[in-house]
């Protein structure tokens, strides 16, 4: 059989500030009527946009990547609030996306589990100690808590989310600390502090956090679960020990982005 030596995730990227009224109209148009309801929960507009475009950007992608209208999609979330798109039948489709008020991203591939993070920079008082019971800093780290430097913190906390997102769980004090170890290119390899078990272990050495572009304003951080299978091309070993090369494909949602490009 052969082997596919090339592996594939699209990123998306969409902004507020280039949506105008008639966007936002035909955005809220393709959510169903359980998004719609939550879109509205929000008692601020700023954060209602934000709901709408992550998830009418959702909606966007998948359908370009099946080949289906916007609106046929159905989705459900497992017990831990991952979503899984259930409509229609296909082939595992990975995906995860992430907004705040100044930006929505959009993460999806067929080939590796993912999970991506975005935080709006400046909107909180930095609070290191936040990341304490998830994540053990390394030393250059520690030195920038003092200097309360925001670019290291909010990389932290945006590899921890992404990071969970892509094994299905949300940060929890009963999980072991992860460490983040820094490879030759920039990117962070992921370990358990003290593992609660070998299966736990073994899911932290499979990932990997990259930095990835975010709209203005934010940090993201994107992270892939290598179970065989990052910036532009990175390789990664198989268990046959060959290699298989990840490419990255980053775009962005605009003004322009015709939205109905399937029947």
């Amino acid at each position: 059989m052969r082997v596919k030596k090339r592996c594939d995730i699209q990123i998306w990227r969409a902004s507020p500030s280039h949506m105008d009224h008639a966007r936002w109209r035909q955005l809220t148009s393709l959510l169903d009527l359980a998004e719609r309801s939550e879109a509205f929960k929000f008692r601020q507009e700023v954060d209602r946009k934000a709901y709408v475009l992550v998830h009418g950007l959702r909606r966007l992608v998948l359908s370009d990547m099946l080949g289906v209208a916007p609106t046929a999609l159905v989705f459900r979330y497992d017990k831990k609030g991952k979503p899984q798109l259930v409509e229609p039948p296909h082939q595992p489709i990975h995906f995860s996306h992430s907004h705040t008020r100044n930006g929505a991203l959009f993460v999806a591939s067929t080939d590796v589990v993912v999970g991506i993070d975005a935080e709006s920079i400046g909107t909180e008082p930095l609070d290191f100690e936040l990341l304490r019971p998830y994540v053990v800093c390394s030393e250059s780290s520690e030195m920038d808590k003092k200097n309360g430097t925001e670019a290291s913190f909010y990389r932290y906390w945006t590899a921890l989310e992404a990071y969970s997102k892509a094994v299905g769980t949300g940060p929890s004090t009963s999980h072991p600390r992860l460490l983040f170890v820094p490879d030759a290119q920039g990117n962070w390899n992921v370990q358990c502090d003290v593992p609660n078990s070998p299966e736990m272990a073994t899911r932290a050495t499979q990932a990997v956090i990259v930095r990835v572009a975010a709209p203005v304003g934010c940090e993201a951080s994107l992270a892939i679960l290598r179970h065989a299978a990052s910036p532009t091309e990175i390789s990664f070993p198989e268990p046959s020990g060959e290699k298989v090369t990840l490419v990255i494909h980053e775009k962005e949602l605009t003004a322009d982005f015709e939205l109905t490009r399937r029947p």
